[in-house]
């Protein structure tokens, strides 16, 4: 795949309270950051010196960061 700038639009995946989530609400919000997560993957830039890659790490990143959130409270 060429190297491009990716948009993976996460908007209302801020300023969640997961806190204040229902069980059924964390449990579907697991499922989507997974499916997200997989979505990414399968885009993944080859060149890991460019900015599209560079781009494309940090939106895994927060991704990761949240699904591990999640996953803690589900714990």
């Amino acid at each position: 795949m060429a190297d491009s700038i990716l948009y993976f639009p996460q908007k209302e995946l801020e300023n969640l309270n997961l806190e204040e989530m229902s069980l059924e609400d964390l449990v579907a919000l697991q499922e989507k950051l997974m499916d997200r997560m997989s979505a990414l993957a399968e885009i993944e830039p080859e060149d890991m010196n460019s900015e599209a890659f560079e781009q494309w790490s940090e939106e895994y990143e927060k991704l990761e960061d949240l699904a591990d959130d999640v996953a803690d409270l589900l714990n």
